[in-house]
């Protein structure tokens, strides 16, 4: 099958204005593209003659990279008139026209009111749900320890994040502790000798992610914040220590929290508060996501559940004599993220979502052999910040609440949301990566999209009657791939659209919507007296009903719950019918 049809039965806080925003996204960027990593810079010029190039495509850089810090900005586009604030009412924050920086969400008490993390669960394969259980905030490192300021909008925060356990759901070192971090980064253009607290800070660039961890015992440095007058040459942070190839998501002088692999079989849930109604559209790491909103004090709560999917990462070099002439004519001239000088052993450094990172790709393919060199479990969600502000863009910020969700396991994707094609009346999506994982299977694609009901009837411009999906896979010579999973269904007023199993290296993915128009059917009334004949116009609406359920697949000791209108089993599993 090349396109499946079914029917459907009946962010960013944009408080702040446009020009703040755009100041606040410039931070971002910047501060997003410096703390990835100690080596990295900010956009810098590649030499034609660098010794070795490569590309450094990793996920999760933002999460426990930054601990909670404000900076004073004199120029917001020169790191270098960047300076630290002690509080957000000091000399440096005082004096300047603009402040942004980047808060770590501590736990939810009775008192929270601005943004905290609320709950973290896992549900198993009979779908039973495991309520997770807090254990500490890490590190605990009171220089970077903020408490919540209401009237600044600004959250408490504790550490970069928090350790919690789920019972019995044994990670990939049989471990049941997983890493929670859920951050944004907040801003506030001002006069200048205004303080701080009197102003109302906005909230952008969500991220949030559980990662499986396991404790490690050693000496480890503590991630700090730097400044140009520190000798940095720029704001940012050390990257998160390392020891015997462990990745620590965070430390704390004497242990570290490696990230280790999810376990096969489960999905995971969080609940973040929010007290401001979030809008516009998230995307993720995530696969068969489902999403529940409701009213929270003044703002709102958000939980998403989903599974867990795999993301096949690069990270290598070529000799100057291999690289390709198409990605020589790339670098001529352009600014890109690196890690490396410039000029001997450099790695490009792009966010994924770029559109540096999706032309890069497919060019650079035949040197890394479209093979990853390692594969990845993650489970993350962040804030789209290039909303299209076309139909989708319009429709989106029309609704009062977070409009879609938008989630691949592509190691490269689009940088928003799924663009609206005017003429094929199509939400189109591209991806890139590897086609081949790490250990040399091939890649497995994953798409699900969940779409505000009432954002989606805005774009076509449709009525309340039933709305009808196809989903297509189009490679990149053209040619339309099979789906051999999908899921197409509606729930609680969202749409939720799955495309699983095709494969890469650039397939753009396709999602048209459309909608029967209302017959109307004249019936002629009978009488036997002389009288005219009476016409009535009856309006009848075609509904076809839709009934999605669960099976359960299994693969050796491992079981995997697969829901739709027509589920199937992924390839290797079979349907298990003890459930």
């Amino acid at each position: 099958m090349a396109a499946r049809t079914v029917t459907f039965m009946n962010s960013v806080t944009k408080s702040q204005s446009r020009i703040v925003f755009k100041l606040l996204v410039i931070a971002a960027i910047f501060i997003g593209t410096i703390v990835q990593t100690n080596a990295s810079q900010a956009a810098t010029s590649i030499d034609p003659a660098v010794s070795e190039l490569g590309l450094y495509f990793k996920e999760n850089f933002d999460i426990g990279s930054m601990p909670t810090a404000y900076f004073a900005q004199r120029d917001p586009k020169d790191e270098k008139t960047w300076l630290i604030c002690t509080s957000i009412d000091d000399k440096n924050c005082t004096d300047a026209p603009l402040i942004s920086g980047a808060s770590n969400w501590d736990i939810c008490n009775e008192k929270s009111n601005v943004a905290c993390v609320a709950e973290v669960w896992a549900v198993d394969s009979k779908n039973q749900k495991i309520s997770g259980e807090f254990v500490k905030s890490l590190p605990n490192d009171p220089r970077y320890a903020m408490s919540e300021n209401v009237a600044a909008n600004l959250p408490q925060s504790n550490g970069v994040g928090s350790v919690w356990k789920i019972p019995g759901v044994l990670n990939s070192a049989q471990k049941d502790t997983y890493f929670v971090g859920v951050r944004s980064e907040s801003g506030v253009s001002k006069i200048q000798g205004e303080k701080g607290s009197s102003q109302k800070f906005g909230l952008s660039n969500l991220a949030v992610a559980i990662l499986p961890v396991e404790e490690v015992a050693g000496r480890f440095p503590l991630l700090t914040v730097s400044e140009a007058t520190s000798g940095g040459g720029g704001v940012g942070s050390n990257e998160g220590a390392s020891r015997d190839g462990n990745k620590c998501i965070v430390s704390d002088v004497t242990i570290c929290e490696a990230i280790r692999q999810f376990p096969e079989g489960y999905r995971f849930g969080i609940t973040i508060r929010v007290g401001e109604k979030q809008q516009g559209w998230y995307h993720g790491r995530l696969s068969f996501p489902e999403i529940l909103t409701k009213d929270w004090k003044t703002g709102q709560q958000i939980s998403i559940e989903a599974e867990p999917v795999k993301i096949s990462s690069l990270d290598f070099v070529i000799p100057n004599a291999e690289i390709p002439q198409k990605i020589r004519e790339f670098i001529n001239g352009k600014k890109l993220g690196t890690k490396g000088d410039g000029l001997t052993r450099t790695q490009i450094v792009e966010n994924l979502s770029s559109k540096n990172a999706l032309e890069l790709l497919p060019v650079f393919a035949p040197s890394f052999k479209d093979k990853a060199t390692s594969t990845d479990s993650y489970w993350s969600f962040k804030t789209i910040n290039n909303e299209n502000f076309n139909e989708i863009g319009k429709c989106s910020d029309n609704t009062g609440s977070l409009a879609g969700l938008v989630t691949t396991n592509s190691l490269t994707y689009s940088d928003g949301p799924p663009s609206f094609d005017k003429e094929t009346g199509s939400l189109t999506y591209k991806v890139a990566s590897p086609h081949f994982e790490a250990n040399g299977d091939v890649a497995r694609g994953s798409y699900d999209l969940v779409l505000r009901a009432d954002v989606a009837r805005c774009i076509y411009g449709f009525s309340k009657a039933p709305i009808r999906a196809e989903i297509s896979i189009t490679s990149s010579d053209g040619s339309t791939q099979e789906i051999a999973s999908e899921m197409l269904s509606e729930k609680d007023g969202w749409f939720y659209l799955s495309a699983k199993n095709f494969t890469f290296s650039s397939p753009t993915v396709k999602v048209k919507l459309t909608q029967e128009k209302t017959k109307e059917v004249v019936v002629e009334t009978k009488v036997e007296s002389a009288k005219p004949v009476e016409v009535v116009a009856v309006s009848v609406k075609p509904v076809i009903a839709i009934k999605s359920h669960s099976i359960v697949c299994s693969k050796g000791k491992v079981t995997k719950r697969v829901s739709g209108v027509n589920p199937k089993c992924p390839v290797g599993y079979r349907k298990n019918s003890n459930f």
